[in-house]
């Protein structure tokens, strides 16, 4: 599993001096997701830790939806 990581590092200088910084392989983004999710799981019950993890990212993403000023549509509300 290793092999192919690190034979692409053989030839990353290369790459690097051909067409810039290595943006596209960068990792920490998704690292740092990680923190994130291993808190979700820490204050979890430990009886159902999927559905845990589910809830506290809907909240997660409910709050970020208001807070940038997002709305829900109502089609009982008459305009």
């Amino acid at each position: 599993i290793s092999k192919p990581k690190f034979h692409f590092l053989v030839h990353l200088p290369a790459f690097i001096r051909r067409f810039g910084p290595a943006i596209v392989f960068s990792t920490e983004r998704y690292e740092s997701f990680n923190h994130v999710f291993r808190l979700s799981c820490i204050y979890s019950n430990r009886q159902a830790p999927s559905r845990d993890s589910c809830k506290t990212f809907s909240r997660q993403d409910i709050m970020k939806h208001i807070t940038t000023g997002g709305y829900w549509y109502d089609s009982t509300v008459k305009t």
